[in-house]
């Protein structure tokens, strides 16, 4: 252990990894020899695997325990050395430099994240890893991965495991969980061993768009918006402005957009959500005609809320 993590008395540790290009599959076994090593190491409680950015060369390996302790047996852990030492034929030159410090707090990367948490059967554990490191294999090895945390169960209260899978689209995700690979892998598992669900961490407008648009592209999301918004906002020009005008420019602003937003909150995007959810996740046998229709639609409202809206103006 470095003396600055020594001095600090923390719990975790990034390890930061340079690796030459076309290392990317000897990396991703490696990724999943760590994460097996460390997840069955005393006091562990996650790992993540961050690139600096997609398809990077620069990787960020976060390891949490629940312990300063924990973390000092980890760090002068030989079989840690050893995993470590063999990153040495993946950097440039034969050599991967790395770089230790403590690790930042939980944060999210800018990805979509798919959560899946699962229970194991008591006394499986070492089987599950087995698995988990199969599956982590190739999940390292897909287009458009992003990075995986590994979290322990925290108590008996919470007993499952919790891995989070990201990637760095909805499309490139949804390729990952569906899969020939993937389906593969969960064959391999014996259902005694044992039972898992996932979920879809809302992004662009969360909550707003979640679960009902089930991961819904950000930029569908922000067409939606948009389209509820507007109006509004014209109708606010045009009737509720002038009843402000006595009012200093910021105040006005505001009333009018706590309005906005409280309209668009409720219930309009949940309106929206519900006609145009079928452009939102289309089905998968229909995918292209489904795009192309919505995406008329959008742009028919879109026009005809502008005829309507200048009509107010005339």
């Amino acid at each position: 252990m470095t003396a600055e993590l020594a001095r600090a008395a923390v719990s975790a540790v990034a390890t930061r990894v340079a690796l030459r290009e076309g290392a990317e599959a000897p990396f991703a076994d490696w990724q999943a020899a760590f994460a097996r090593h460390a997840s069955s190491f005393e006091g562990f409680l996650s790992i993540e695997f961050i690139p600096a950015y997609a398809r990077a060369t620069r990787w960020e390996v976060i390891q949490r325990f629940r312990t300063h302790a924990a973390l000092e047996g980890w760090i002068g852990d030989a079989g840690r050395a050893a995993l470590l030492a063999g990153l040495a034929p993946m950097g440039e030159d034969g050599a991967a430099p790395i770089v230790e410090e403590a690790a930042p707090d939980f944060h999210a990367a800018a990805a979509v994240t798919e959560v899946i948490t699962t229970t194991v059967a008591p006394g499986r554990e070492a089987e599950f890893l087995g698995w988990s490191e199969a599956m982590q294999a190739a999940q390292a090895r897909f287009p458009g991965y992003m990075g995986t945390l590994v979290q322990a169960p925290l108590s008996s209260e919470i007993p499952c495991w919790t891995a989070l899978v990201r990637f760095d689209t909805p499309a490139a995700l949804d390729g990952w969980m569906n899969s020939p690979e993937r389906g593969a892998l969960l064959g391999r598992a014996d259902p005694a061993m044992s039972h898992w669900q996932s979920r879809r961490l809302a992004a662009g407008f969360g909550e707003w768009f979640a679960p009902q648009a089930g991961g819904a592209p950000a930029w569908k999301q922000t067409a939606l918006v948009l389209m509820v918004l507007f109006p509004v906002v014209m109708l606010e020009i045009r009737f509720l402005a002038p009843h402000l005008a006595g009012l200093s420019v910021a105040v006005a602003t505001f009333i009018g957009n706590a309005i906005s937003v409280a309209l668009v909150s409720w219930p309009l995007v949940g309106l929206a959500r519900a006609g145009m959810g079928w452009w939102l996740r289309p089905a998968e046998g229909h995918r292209a005609r489904i795009e192309a229709l919505g995406a008329a639609a959008v742009l028919t409202i879109y026009a005809g809320e502008l005829g309507l809206m200048s009509l107010l103006f005339l």
